[in-house]
């Protein structure tokens, strides 16, 4: 924006042609430059968060124990302790015995076996999203007209 000022006055300058003198004023103009603001437009971003819920499959994996008692009332020499046979651990259980003599006897054997269960479910968990909406006004009171989306790279998924 310019503002025109007045011309300032300067010495009058005396020229002398054909003997007469000639009187010329030599005018000057400034020129003040200044700037001032006026919106033009706006840019707002919001961020929407958006919440689906996916099927995602799990695998689940648990140990089962199965017990039993295996009835054996038989007579042994001596005490002995746990053994393991395959994925089953034999624990004995001893009793004695009132006879006319005392006799150590295998009362039963506990049998403990161990599987293993894998079983395929399908969780249902939530999953987040974030989508920026980025809208232009043109002018203080114009309308908010959304800007098209950049096209997805890698690096911004």
């Amino acid at each position: 924006m310019s503002d025109r000022q007045p011309p300032l006055p300067a010495e009058p300058l005396h020229v002398v042609t054909d003997g007469a003198p000639v009187r010329l004023s030599v005018v000057e103009e400034q020129v003040t430059v200044s700037a001032t603001q006026h919106e033009t437009g706006a840019v707002r971003v919001r961020k929407v968060v958006h919440e689906d819920f996916v099927d995602v499959p799990v695998t689940l994996r648990s140990e089962h124990v199965d017990v039993r008692h295996v009835p054996e009332n038989r007579r042994v020499d001596s005490e002995y302790g746990p053994r393991q046979v395959g994925d089953t651990w034999i624990v004995p259980v001893f009793e004695y015995v009132p006879v006319t003599e005392m006799r150590l006897m295998l009362k039963e054997e506990v049998h403990i076996t161990r599987r293993n269960v894998e079983k395929e479910v399908i969780h249902t968990v939530p999953v987040r999203k974030d989508t920026l909406i980025v809208e232009r006004r043109h002018g203080p009171a114009g309308e908010w007209v959304p800007e098209p989306p950049l096209p997805s790279t890698p690096e911004t998924r």
